[in-house]
């Protein structure tokens, strides 16, 4: 049966490429559908405001006329100025088990960042680390934490397959409250650093939550900003971002450090609604408040810690350890939460994860970020 690659131009397209997911992952997945009005603005150039300092070419995979599947070749302008990179990207990534489709997605997105003066393509990313990314290798067993991805165990060794090589893996820990067990010396450490006068913490201010998460972004931007493959937001970006979370953030669950009245760190996690989003399967019906009555109490579950910054001069202060011990007491306080969910967290980041491990994590899912070199044989790479 004959393969073609079509590169999405038209709204029509758009539409096929949009809802591709949602007839390819069954039902009874563990597969947690984006609401597809979010994921339209997200790959929306005139739209969302990544787009602005970036550009994309979308590709679907067809056999004898019917989808098999998907892909976007991205350049993050912003990254690569200030990485001082050609790195091109791949993201929105999904396939049927055949090879030779996969292999022809990622020649096309390959064949397109080459044109455009790109020297290695990564991902997958959606488009970049700011937003969802990585392709899920490990933890198949249950469904992923809110914004987190999910795709079937095959895509890994699809992807091998085609000579794309582990760059980074990114790492989801647990902690359960059946399972929390803080070391002596961890409890006498955090003992330590909140005895320090000059340290202050408060939550979110409800009446103020905008400017507070503002507070947040900066945070993150000083904190991340040597990080490995850490892109910049625009203040577009940060403006999208701060309408997105204001609308689903508990106040609760964010919480500001300040060293003598200065913003030194701060934590936020998301409520997961993994559940939810499943029952209404991309979009809001009129059944959606009944959908939210029968999974209530189970998108209660847990929390997603997606947010995390210090500023650099104050990482000997102990913040690390009394963010997390906060958001630990926090859902200590709800008897309906049964975990607190760290993610992601690069593998590299050796201090974070042995903290996390202090506080009882539990590695429950892995994520991995590919990379393949464009040289001359970019556009042909092997399906075998």
């Amino acid at each position: 049966m004959s393969l073609t690659i079509v590169p999405v131009f038209s709204g029509l397209d758009l539409n096929t490429f949009l809802d591709f997911p949602y007839s390819f992952y069954p039902k009874d997945s563990l597969w947690v559908p984006p609401i597809k009005s979010q994921e339209r603005f997200l790959l929306s150039p005139t739209c969302h405001p990544f787009w602005n300092t970036a550009e994309r070419c979308l590709f679907i995979a067809k056999r004898s006329g019917r989808m098999v599947g998907r892909i976007a070749a991205i350049i993050d302008h912003k990254y690569n100025a200030y990485a001082k990179e050609l790195c091109g990207a791949f993201g929105f990534f999904e396939c049927y088990h055949d090879q030779e489709a996969c292999a022809a997605l990622l020649n096309s997105a390959a064949s397109w960042l080459k044109t455009r003066g790109m020297t290695y393509m990564r991902g997958p990313v959606n488009p970049s680390t700011n937003y969802s990314c990585g392709m899920l290798i490990d933890g198949f067993n249950e469904p992923p934490a809110i914004m987190m991805p999910y795709n079937p165990p095959y895509y890994g060794s699809m992807l091998e397959a085609c000579h794309m090589q582990k760059e980074e893996d990114l790492l989801a820990y647990r902690i359960f409250r059946t399972a929390l067990d803080i070391p002596p010396l961890l409890q006498t450490k955090m003992d330590h650093a909140r005895a320090n006068p000059n340290l202050s913490c408060r939550p979110a201010d409800k009446k103020n939550l905008k400017a507070d998460i503002k507070i947040m972004l900066d945070l993150y931007r000083e904190s991340w900003a040597k990080n490995w493959y850490f892109s910049p937001l625009t203040d577009l970006e940060e403006e999208a971002i701060v309408k997105e979370l204001v609308t689903g953030l508990n106040p609760e669950f964010f919480v500001l450090f300040f060293y003598k009245g200065q913003p030194a760190a701060g934590m936020v996690a998301l409520p997961d609604l993994t559940h939810l989003l499943r029952k209404m399967r991309g979009s809001f019906r009129l059944s959606t408040p009944w959908d939210y009555l029968s999974v209530k109490e189970r998108f209660q579950e847990g929390y997603r810690i997606m947010l995390f910054g210090i500023r650099p001069k104050y990482r000997l202060l102990g913040l690390p350890a009394l963010l997390f011990e906060y958001m630990i007491k926090q859902a200590q306080k709800k008897p309906e939460l049964s975990w607190v969910e760290g993610s992601w967290v690069l593998e590299r980041n050796k201090p974070i994860c042995m903290l996390l491990e202090d506080f009882s994590g539990t590695i429950t899912k892995r994520y991995r970020i590919y990379r393949r070199e464009l040289d001359a044989n970019a556009c042909t790479i092997s399906m075998h």
